[in-house]
Formats: structure tokens, C-alpha cells, sequence
């Protein structure tokens, strides 16, 4: 059983030794091929892994000077390990093999301010229920996501998904609601670590439409609306 012990701010992604900023609009980053999400929202700022697709060139690092370029990372922890989960989706275009090339999705050592970490995807569950359109979550249900991020593990402190927050259907309400405020899922795909399991090409990922929502895309893609969302690991 989990507890949340908060938000704590630390680290930063850093391309060409520079820290970037923390998205402030963590979402769709480019309108010109799909949908806007809702009427009236603007693209978003994530930093972008496809024009300088080299991992040499991008890293997670130590906390920067600034605030405006410092991670948020949602804290949980059980009796043998701490889990930070980040806020919100900070690389985009950068595809799942892109990620398992660098060791991200079942986890690779690194070090923020002196400590270490195992830097990770979280599971997302590796299939749709049946006759689903995704609005169910993945199955089965015991992932990450749908413990933490859609509630499934009653954790005191972590909000709760309304009956808007589940319908599929966007809007600014949505947008401003406490629990995509907390999780920053509206209009980004975040990739987790699993495979489909009917499909070898093709990789989960949760979140867009709906903060419950499944979702599948091929796994060597890179897309404007789908990226990387870290999760730190801690053994106690």
C-alpha cells in the first residue's frame, strides 16, 4: 500500500548542457496534422526530441538555479521503495524505441543532486476490455496508471477523477479540473512500458482523451501528442 508524501520539486531535462523549461502547457505540441483538442487551446511548449534525436545530447540532471526549469514529481512510497512520479509529459516526438534505446522504459541508473535513481516508464496495462473504446482503462487493472493516475489504489491525498474527467470529451473545464491540474493528462499521450499484447509493433500509452484513457501506437513513431513522462525510483 502506497502514501503520498507530496509533490517535490528537483532536477531539470537538459539538452546541450542547458536545462530546459518546465512545460506550462504540457500537451499537443503542433495542430497542423490532428485535431485541436477543444476550440481555444493553443499548442503546446514541450521540448522536442526529433529535430536533435540523440541521447548524448539529452539527459535528466541536477536541479538548476531556476524554478521555471525544475521537475515536479509526485511522491509515493510502500515499505521497500520511494516512487517520483513526474507531473507531466517533458519530452515529445520521441518514440518508445527511442526511449528503450536509452534504457528509459524498464529502467537505467542515473543520478540527480548526488542521488541515485532508477528512471523508468510506469506499466499502463497491456490490453483494452472487451469491446472497449479505451474509456475503461487498461487491463488488467493492477498497472500503475490506473492504481495511481485513475484512482484504482485509494491513496489519501491524491485527487480524484469526476465524471467529466472521464467522458472523452475535452473542454477548458477539463483542462482546469484539480486532477489534470495534479496529473497534466489532457491532450498528451504518455508512453508507458508495456506492449499490446495481440500486436509486437505496438506500445500503450494513457491519457489524452480522458484521464483513465488507453490508448495504442506503434512503438518506433514519433508523434506530436505522444512522449515521455519519467517515473524515479528509490530503494529504501
Amino acid at each position: 500500500m502506497y502514501i503520498f508524501e507530496g509533490i517535490k520539486s528537483f532536477g531539470s531535462l537538459y539538452h546541450d548542457n542547458e536545462p530546459q523549461s518546465r512545460p506550462s502547457r504540457p500537451w499537443i505540441v503542433d495542430f497542423s496534422i490532428l485535431p485541436v483538442p477543444y476550440r481555444g487551446m493553443e499548442p503546446g511548449n514541450i521540448a522536442e526530441f526529433e529535430p536533435t534525436p540523440d541521447w548524448s545530447r539529452w539527459w535528466l540532471g541536477d536541479t538548476p538555479s531556476s524554478s521555471k526549469n525544475t521537475l515536479n514529481w509526485i511522491v509515493l512510497k510502500d515499505s521497500i521503495r520511494r516512487l517520483y512520479i513526474c507531473d507531466r509529459m517533458i519530452l515529445v516526438r520521441v518514440s518508445w524505441q527511442d526511449l528503450y534505446d536509452a534504457g528509459y522504459v524498464d529502467g537505467k541508473m542515473i543520478v540527480i543532486d548526488g542521488k541515485n535513481y532508477k528512471c523508468r516508464l510506469m506499466s499502463g496495462g497491456n490490453d483494452f476490455y472487451e469491446d472497449d473504446d479505451g474509456l475503461s482503462g487498461g487491463h488488467p487493472a493492477d498497472n500503475e496508471w490506473d492504481r495511481f493516475v485513475s484512482g484504482g489504489e485509494k491513496i489519501k491525498g491524491l485527487p480524484s477523477l469526476t465524471s467529466n474527467d472521464k467522458t472523452g470529451v475535452l473542454s477548458d473545464e477539463v483542462l482546469q479540473a484539480p486532477h489534470n491540474q495534479f496529473w497534466n493528462w489532457v491532450g498528451a499521450y504518455s508512453w508507458t512500458s508495456t506492449p499490446y499484447v495481440i500486436r509486437d509493433t505496438t506500445r500503450c500509452c494513457r491519457g489524452y482523451q480522458a484521464g483513465q484513457f488507453f490508448y495504442l501506437n506503434t512503438y518506433d513513431h514519433r508523434h506530436e501528442d505522444i512522449g515521455w513522462r519519467p517515473i524515479l525510483e528509490e530503494l529504501l
